[in-house]
């Protein structure tokens, strides 16, 4: 944004959008997540909107706020670690 390239922040969003829809939004289990999967699919729609409106405003705070909470979800499942196994069925 702060170059002046509107194809390549175009471009931009549109793939990070593209990674909340079709990588984190996708893979929300609603079934076995419960609450926590509809709190989530709901902050990633809230993520999506941010950066459409940071696309429409040159808004910068805007990628900051996503970016922020991005980094808090990493970090939460760096904390959750390799090893986690969900929860399986017991018949």
């Amino acid at each position: 944004m702060e170059q002046g390239n509107i194809t390549g922040k175009g471009q931009a969003l549109s793939k990070a959008i593209n990674i909340i829809d079709n990588g984190l939004k996708s893979g929300l289990d609603h079934q076995q997540g419960g609450e926590i999967a509809a709190q989530l699919d709901a902050l990633y729609d809230y993520m999506k909107r941010r950066l459409l409106q940071a696309n429409l405003h040159n808004d910068l705070q805007a990628l900051d706020e996503v970016a922020k909470l991005l980094e808090n979800i990493a970090d939460a499942w760096r904390q959750i670690g390799p090893n986690y196994q969900p929860a399986q069925d017991v018949m």
